[in-house]
Parts: C-alpha cells; sequence; structure tokens
C-alpha cells in the first residue's frame, strides 16, 4: 500500500517529468509556448530506515534552551517547482486564523523567505517569541503559501505547514525510529543520559559528518545505551513509566514498536 506521504513523493515525480516532457516538446515545436510560472511549496522530509517521508508540521521547544533566549528563528525549507534563477527571489506564507492559535507580534513574526540564485530550496523564517503563556500550554501557527511577485503556489498537497511551540518539553522534530514510541518521559531520559536533543538520521543524500545527523547504525548504538542507562538508573532511583498516569504501567524501553 503507498501512503499520503509516499504519494505526494511520487505526486512530485510525475509533475516533474511532465514538466521534462513539456520542455522536450518546446524543443521540437518551436510554436508551443511554455509559460508555466515557477511554484513554491513546503518541502521538509525525514527518514526511517529507507523510506522518506513528507514533514507537514514541527514541533519546538524553548525548554531545551538556556533562560536567556527569550526568541529564536525557524527556518521551514521550501522548494520550487520550475527553474533556478540569476538573482535572489521571495515568497510568502500567510497565518490561517482559524487554525492558528498563536496571536502576533505576542507569539511570533512572519517573515519573508528567500530562494537564492541559482538554487531550488530556500526557507523561510519565522521568529517565535518565549512567553509566559507557553510554560503551560503550547501555541500553534498554522501557515499557508501565498503567491508572491516571483512565485505561485506549487504542490496543492505541500502549501500548508503547522508550526507548535512551548515553553516545555515538546516531541523533537526527528525522533529515531530506534527508539521506539515517543513519551515524554523517554525523551527526557534521553537527553539526560545522551545529552542530545534531537537526532536526525542521515540519507544516501546527506551522509557526510555533519554536527546533528546520525547513521542508522548510530542510533542503534544510542539506543542500547539508553537500555543499559535505564537498567542502572533504575537499581538506584526505581522504574520510570511511559506514562505515569495509565493504568497500566509500562517502563521505558528503547527499541523498534516499544
Amino acid at each position: 500500500m503507498i501512503t499520503t506521504k509516499i504519494r505526494k513523493l511520487l505526486a512530485l515525480g510525475l509533475m516533474g517529468c511532465g514538466c521534462m516532457a513539456g520542455l522536450t516538446g518546446c524543443q521540437e515545436n518551436e510554436h508551443i509556448d511554455y509559460t508555466l510560472n515557477d511554484r513554491v511549496y513546503f518541502y521538509e522530509t525525514e527518514q526511517a530506515m529507507a523510506l522518506v517521508t513528507i514533514v507537514t508540521d514541527m514541533n519546538y521547544s524553548f525548554a531545551l534552551k538556556p533562560s536567556a533566549l527569550q526568541q529564536d528563528t525557524v527556518r521551514i525549507k521550501v522548494r520550487v517547482m520550475g527553474r533556478t534563477a540569476d538573482r535572489n527571489r521571495t515568497f510568502r506564507a500567510m497565518a490561517v486564523a482559524d487554525s492558528t492559535t498563536a496571536q502576533t507580534p505576542l507569539h511570533y513574526e512572519l517573515m519573508e523567505g528567500v530562494i537564492p540564485a541559482g538554487q531550488y530550496e530556500g526557507y523561510l523564517p519565522v521568529l517565535i517569541k518565549r512567553t509566559a503563556d507557553t510554560q503551560d500550554k503550547s501555541v500553534t501557527l498554522y501557515l499557508q503559501m501565498t503567491d508572491s511577485d516571483d512565485f505561485t503556489t506549487g504542490n496543492p498537497d505541500m502549501l500548508n505547514f503547522k508550526l507548535s511551540w512551548a515553553d516545555m518539553l515538546l516531541r523533537p522534530a526527528h525522533w529515531p525510529y530506534y527508539f521506539g514510541r515517543y513519551s515524554t518521559s523517554k525523551y527526557r531520559f534521553a537527553i539526560d543520559v545522551l545529552g542530545m536533543t534531537d537526532w536526525e538520521q542521515a540519507t544516501r543524500f546527506n551522509n557526510g559528518s555533519e554536527p546533528g545527523l546520525y547513521t542508522a547504525a548510530q542510533l542503534q548504538l544510542f539506543a542500547a545505551q539508553l537500555n543499559e542507562a535505564y537498567q542502572e538508573y533504575r537499581k538506584t532511583h526505581g522504574p520510570i513509566y511511559v506514562d505515569d498516569q495509565a493504568e497500566e504501567k509500562e517502563e521505558i524501553y528503547y527499541a523498534p514498536n516499544s
């Protein structure tokens, strides 16, 4: 079965083939005018095993940052459907009011994005702010891509993106497949043991030795390290549960499907 997210990727490939076919037709028949506008769409991805999927939402936690940090800029990846250009081009997004709980300028400021000259990808920057009310609840900004002077909107299935943030622990952008099901208690223990807050898996396209990028083998070693550390912790401090409020208590464990 092809999942919805994979369908999106396949749709992009087909659209790309269609564009190439259109370009070939232009070369073979001078009377055909290829006039499709360049378009943009959100293109955040993550990899689990060999499967690359589209990410449509992102969480950010100020609780993982120094207390002096009162604001930060989150960059959401965007891709061009069309051609490169010999100059920087700008694009825009807007907040969808009925799906957004964050207030501007109290919680955020939405800025203009840039596709650099000669590039197919760029980022939409969003300035988010640490406020007293986010210590008790998260706020959400639901974004929708809009037309600009340089671009129209692209793939209709990839024009929306949800960004949530709070001053408390939220699920990281990349929770490894090898760590099993996510829970706040598992996340907190992983931070304490590994000293890391996010674990992005390297891909065959992006497998360089960059900080914050980990191979599948490294992530499996992290999982084993966490399980060993938990057994030592438990001897002195007792168990840690996935959910303290659950009637049937389940201790934390780091493994696929656990």
